[in-house]
């Protein structure tokens, strides 16, 4: 869809990166400060949709769920490898899911069995383990989220990006930011406060930026 419209519109550059390579991805289009920048945090639709790529429990498919394919370990791989200690962490503080632990110990006890290498594997072997199901959402959501965060490093990316946007706004420039969940509020809301009264660009200075969080 975005080559598509690059094809037709020349004001659109596609390039192929996670949010930790903004600034980097404006040098190599040869741009410096911009008027405005917006972040569509999280995974999209298209993504869930196409059942191949292993991000959703309602296909049963290769449980990948990196979003490039091109590098890293995928979900299944990870699993295989992770200690117990790891799948906890990662279940409990990226998916805040209640029953992580239960959860771990069944991924741990049938891993030494079989390669948990689906999506319908994973996912029955989480609605088995958590006692009580929040109305209108399946059982594996929760550990869904937390690998597929954990697998893209996605709040590391978010993290990285909200200074180098900052360094290259234009004076009065907007920077609006779409979070889909309060791990990822919670980081641009602490960035927004820190950098209230200072730019990280221009210590000292009061920026005429504004940053705009947003959360449907």
């Amino acid at each position: 869809m975005a080559e598509e419209l690059a094809r037709s519109d020349k004001r659109v550059g596609v390039v192929h990166g996670g949010f930790a390579s903004f600034q980097t991805a404006l040098d190599g289009l040869g741009i410096g400060k911009v008027d405005g920048a917006l972040f569509d945090l999280g995974i999209s639709s298209p993504q869930i949709d196409d059942g191949s790529r292993g991000f959703s429990f309602r296909f049963d498919a290769p449980l990948d769920m990196r979003m490039d394919t091109t590098r890293g370990m995928s979900a299944a791989e990870w699993i295989a490898v992770a200690s117990e200690q790891d799948l906890h962490e990662v279940i409990k503080n990226y998916g805040e899911e209640r029953f992580s632990r239960q959860i771990v110990r069944a991924i741990v006890a049938q891993r030494a069995e079989s390669p948990i290498d689906t999506t319908r594997k994973l996912a029955q072997i989480v609605a088995q383990n958590v006692r009580t199901r929040e109305r209108g959402q399946d059982p594996a959501t929760r550990t869904f989220q937390a690998i597929r965060i954990f697998i893209n490093r996605e709040l590391e990316e978010v993290g990285a990006v909200l200074p180098q946007v900052m360094c290259r706004l234009k004076e009065g420039g907007r920077l609006a930011v779409i979070a889909f969940h309060s791990l990822e509020d919670r980081i641009v809301k602490q960035f927004v406060k820190n950098i209230r009264n200072t730019s990280p660009c221009r210590a000292g200075r009061r920026s005429e930026k504004r940053i705009c969080p947003i959360r449907p």
